[in-house]
């Protein structure tokens, strides 16, 4: 038990009253009748019952709880049959256990002042209320209906009680019990909430009596169940209090009054819903018709506990029914607001179970209705043509879907200037309603709830099949039709349509419903009209919604047939992979080494400046892509590409103009004297092969590099790889390696405050180069990036690479530049080797050179490149055909023509500056180290001791994920979230990612991992 642990919090009503033992008396009971010497009482809440907790000297703890009321009281017996009963059924589940007193008894009874108490002493239970905790995640919810589950299990053998008096809080009651408390709500808006919530009770009232029933705790509430965190710090349900409430019911209220409990204070509360209800499921399934039952059962036990609480303030003001009203009276107005029938279909969903039987006929009759509508002579119009705009589809290649008249004209084009339909299915995804990814109830609403046909404008809409008009529409409401086959109803709901016919009016099939309403010339889709098909008059006239959020999208496969069969269309649209077949190819054809981001990845189909988009149209800020340094799909860029593809590409030994145009354009960034260049595909290719040179031309094999450096994954450079060859599978550096020790200002030897800091390391490198050169060992070459990305986007302090190159050359060995990873201007000039001042005698490029095309260079000295040619030749069949080098030569344009080089510093600094003042309220942030556009954040669970928050800072990249950001972990202990974005990343794109982060880093689960 805890203290926010009470007897009749909501109106408990065992006969007694409020008179208490003194103390000393309890004391007296608790050392004879039970053998608890010396226990130190601390009075717990209760409104009616006087409960304790007992401490011993040794730390033990009781729950003491105090009855005014006889001993053979049938109250009192019926709760004490409980516990015994649930502690032979149920022996695992956390409730309280009864301590015998020393006589084996399961109470003592004692005399005060003329009235009977009974004192019961019971098993202390450790946790916290969920009432008192801020945050129920997802997982403690679904563990809050396995617990209900097994306490109903257990409850199930047992005998109804005989005896007892009726109380408020059954559920069998809640129309007699509202009703006698609603005359004390005020607002009007929470009077109408509880009549359309106690009218899905009144309609459920017939199905009551056919549910199973059972005994039930009939309490589930906030105040009644606890939850502690185990040893990994992860919220679990620790106990179930107050059988005070058990009675004889349907068992469907057990999970119900939980799950109503469970939709106070959140977000999204059908979802809350729906992890309890899945929870119970999964250890005593649940019929149809329970199913059916639980949330307007839920619904209406909150009203019961509000309408009562709010009657009871205005009689007698009482703190914890103030406490209680405000947070239950938002959930009720939330409650109301959901459709019964959405609410059964998503706890189907999670529980698992397929559409109902009468859901998957009513498809199959729309056809035949059809078929048969048109043998008695109803006209039907010709067959739509199938429209995909899914977010992979074909149409937005050429077509910027912000702009929304050439959508539209794309539209026209391909249904022949209207002169046909088009098709949009149901259940679809659309590009046109994308929007970023948001968690729970915030979820943008993608999918397309029915189907939309395109037509031309003011152009006639004929019904299908014979109905009857039940809601005319009108702005934001359908026309609603109920139709009638073969015994069965249903209805059909027409957006768009202007000139309907009136209510009760009957439209006989190939009758026209309307004309489609004229549309924006801003609007993508132009005239449209969208149908929907629904089994229910409820649903159809709630209104429906005409999008959802995807995670709605089976839900709505349950709710709402597909309409496709109205209008003649059986064919569907050609299948798109789903996340969840690209990831079962990749499990059983692509190695395990190459693994992807993400514990839950998204099935990306499209790019578009600095945004990704997955199959479900969801929107994904990229703050990770150094590969499509001007943008993902760049027209430009993809114009390039396409009009070399249609004119040559070959192999870079014959001569065309291409490779000359871009080699000139790519020399033209450097310094003198880097001018000859080596075309590759890839990074890894490009230092593997100045590698290749630096040993070849000084007749050297040993490397010096930087410790937690990663330069790439052929054999050759993982061997300089120490972010590699350190890792996970390493076996270590080879004995040509030799490592420096990281310039990192956060973590080794010289900080921030040391202004010499890039000479010292200078000098600590030097050591390592004049020891091996001494030891027989002089290094062909020292490699380094120019800002180390993978080793935690360490930012060198001044001077460091000036004094590392000269001790280097004074060895004789050569310098080398990666910039694979930070060239082409992310860092303000051209080339990152330029903020310190050097030239290099290698540059090795990659990534940003293609903009995800696999081009990549090596360019150096004549002289170098003279020495290298020792007959030998050097041949690469893709490095610097003619279309890697038109599209090399555009993205090199657009960094000059679109000022990218500035907009890294200027969006850079903004970046930085956010990112500092983040630091400053939050405290997993450590570091912030920056330099134009590539950024880390390191996070650190202790500023004093550094630790690493490792784990955290996966935790980051997963719920970044699921708020729109892409953003993942790197450095040498993978706690550094690296930010190296497109470059046309603005300050807009900034503010968006901070607020994420700021969102995130907030949230419990890192706020507790911050160590004082």
């Amino acid at each position: 038990m805890t203290s926010a642990t009470t007897t009749g919090q909501d109106g408990t009503s065992i006969p007694g009253h409020t008179g208490q033992l003194p103390g000393s008396l309890l004391d007296h009971v608790l050392r004879q009748s039970f053998g608890l010497e010396g226990y130190v009482q601390h009075p717990l809440g209760g409104e009616i019952d006087q409960n304790v907790r007992a401490t011993g000297d040794n730390g033990m703890r009781y729950f003491v709880r105090v009855t005014r009321a006889e001993p053979d009281s049938a109250d009192v017996l019926w709760q004490n049959s409980l516990l015994q009963h649930l502690a032979a059924t149920v022996p695992g589940l956390p409730v309280p256990r009864l301590v015998p007193t020393r006589e084996g008894k399961c109470l003592a009874d004692v005399v005060h002042e003329g009235r009977t108490h009974v004192v019961r002493v019971m098993s202390w239970i450790e946790g916290r209320a969920l009432a008192e905790l801020d945050d129920h995640p997802a997982a403690l919810l679904r563990q809050l209906g396995e617990a209900a589950g097994r306490l109903s299990l257990g409850l199930s053998s047992m005998e109804p009680p005989v005896g007892l008096e009726p109380h408020d809080w059954d559920m069998r009651r809640a129309a007699e019990i509202v009703e006698a408390s609603l005359h004390a709500v005020q607002d009007a808006d929470r009077r109408e909430s509880v009549r359309t919530i106690m009218g899905w009770y009144d309609e459920l009232l017939p199905a009551l009596d056919r549910l199973p029933r059972s005994v039930v705790h009939q309490d589930l509430n906030d105040a009644n169940v606890l939850a502690d965190a185990d040893e990994d710090g992860v919220l679990r349900i620790s106990g179930i209090v107050d059988l005070g409430d058990s009675l004889y019911s349907v068992r469907a209220a057990e999970v119900a009054i939980a799950a109503g409990y469970a939709m106070v204070r959140k977000a999204d509360p059908l979802a809350a819903a729906a992890e309890v209800v899945a929870g119970f499921h999964s250890v005593l399934p649940l019929t149809a018709e329970e199913l059916a039952a639980v949330y307007p059962l839920a619904a209406a036990r909150l009203c019961m506990n509000a309408v009562t609480w709010t009657r009871r303030v205005a009689e007698s003001d009482t703190p914890y029914g103030r406490t209680r009203m405000q947070h239950t009276w938002p959930a009720i107005a939330q409650a109301a607001e959901t459709c019964p029938d959405i609410a059964e279909a998503t706890f189907r969903v999670a529980c698992g179970l397929p559409r109902t039987r009468e859901q998957r006929g009513l498809e199959e009759i729309l056809g035949e209705a059809l078929v048969e509508a048109a043998r008695d002579g109803a006209p039907h119009a010709p067959a739509a043509q199938l429209l995909d705009l899914r977010p992979a589809s074909d149409l937005y290649d050429e077509v910027d879907w912000h702009d929304a008249r050439a959508v539209r004209a794309s539209i026209d084009d391909i249904l022949d200037g209207r002169r046909r339909r088009g098709y949009v299915p149901h259940l679809s995804a659309s590009l046109l309603l994308r929007g970023r990814r948001r968690p729970g109830a915030d979820e943008p609403a993608t999918v397309q709830v029915g189907g939309l046909l395109i037509v031309a404008d003011a152009e006639e809409v004929a019904s299908p099949l014979s109905g009857v008009v039940e809601a005319r529409g009108g702005p934001g409401m359908p026309l609603v039709l109920r139709h009638a086959v073969d015994g069965q109803e249903f209805w059909t709901c027409w957006w768009g349509l202007d000139d309907s016919p009136p209510v009760a009016a009957t439209v006989p099939a190939g009758a026209p419903l309307g004309r489609a309403c004229a549309s924006d010339e801003a609007d993508p889709l132009g005239p449209r009209v969208q149908v929907q098909v629904h089994r229910t008059a409820r649903m159809a006239t709630w209104p429906p919604p005409r999008a959802v959020p995807p995670s709605a999208r089976q839900v709505w496969s349950h709710l709402s047939p597909d309409p496709a069969r109205l209008f003649g269309l059986t064919e569907s649209p050609a299948a798109v992979p789903t996340i969840d077949d690209v990831v079962s190819v990749r499990r059983r054809h692509i190695a395990r080494s190459q693994r992807n981001y993400y514990r839950n990845p998204m099935n990306l189909v499209r790019g578009r400046d600095v945004w990704f988009h997955d199959e479900n149209g969801l929107a994904y800020l990229d703050s990770l892509n150094n590969v499509t340094h001007v943008g993902h799909a760049e027209p430009r860029v993809t114009a390039a590409a396409t009009r070399q593809m249609r004119k040559l590409n070959t192999n870079s030994r014959f001569v065309y103009p291409q490779i000359a145009s871009y080699v000139q354009k790519l020399v033209a960034t450097l310094p003198d004297p880097l001018e000859v260049v080596f075309l590759v595909c890839t990074g890894s290719e490009a230092n593997d092969l100045a590698l290749r040179i630096a040993r070849q031309v000084t007749g050297r094999q040993h490397i010096v590099n930087i410790d937690g450096a990663y330069h790439g994954n052929t054999g050759v450079v993982t061997g300089i790889s120490p972010n590699r060859y350190k890792g996970p599978g390493g076996a270590g550096a080879p004995a040509t390696t030799h490592e420096v020790v990281i310039p990192d200002r956060y973590r080794s030897t010289y900080g921030y405050d040391d202004t010499d800091a890039g000479v010292k390391y200078a000098r600590d490198a030097a050591a390592v180069i004049e020891r091996i050169t001494a030891d027989g060992r002089p290094p062909a070459a020292f490699i380094a990036e120019s800002l180390m990305g993978s080793g935690g986007n360490i930012v060198f302090p001044d001077g460091y690479l000036d004094g590392v190159f000269t001790a280097a050359r004074r060895a004789g060995a050569l310098c080398i530049s990666d910039e694979v990873q930070v060239g082409v201007g992310r860092l303000g000039p051209w080339w990152g080797f330029e903020l310190q001042g050097v030239v290099p005698d290698i540059v090795t490029m990659g990534k940003p050179l293609g903009n995800g095309h696999p081009l990549a260079a090596v360019v150096t000295t004549r002289e170098i490149a003279d020495a290298f040619d020792t007959g030998m030749k050097y041949f690469n069949t893709f490095g610097g055909n003619p279309v890697s080098c038109a599209i090399g030569e555009a993205v090199l344009d657009i960094v000059e023509q679109d000022g990218l080089r500035e907009n890294a510093v200027s969006v850079g600094g903004y970046f930085a500056q956010s990112l500092r003042e983040l630091q400053q309220r939050q405290p997993l942030i450590g570091d912030v180290r920056a330099e134009g556009l590539y950024l880390g954040v390191e996070l650190v669970r202790n500023r004093t001791t550094k630790m690493p928050a490792t784990e955290q800072a996966f935790m980051v990249t997963e719920l970044m994920k699921e708020r729109g950001v892409i953003v993942f972990p790197n450095g040498v202990h993978d706690n550094v979230l690296k930010i190296k974005p497109p470059m046309t990343f603005r300050r807009e794109h900034v503010d968006l990612y901070v607020d994420a982060l700021d969102e995130v880093l907030t949230l419990p689960e890192l706020r507790s991992a911050v160590q004082a």
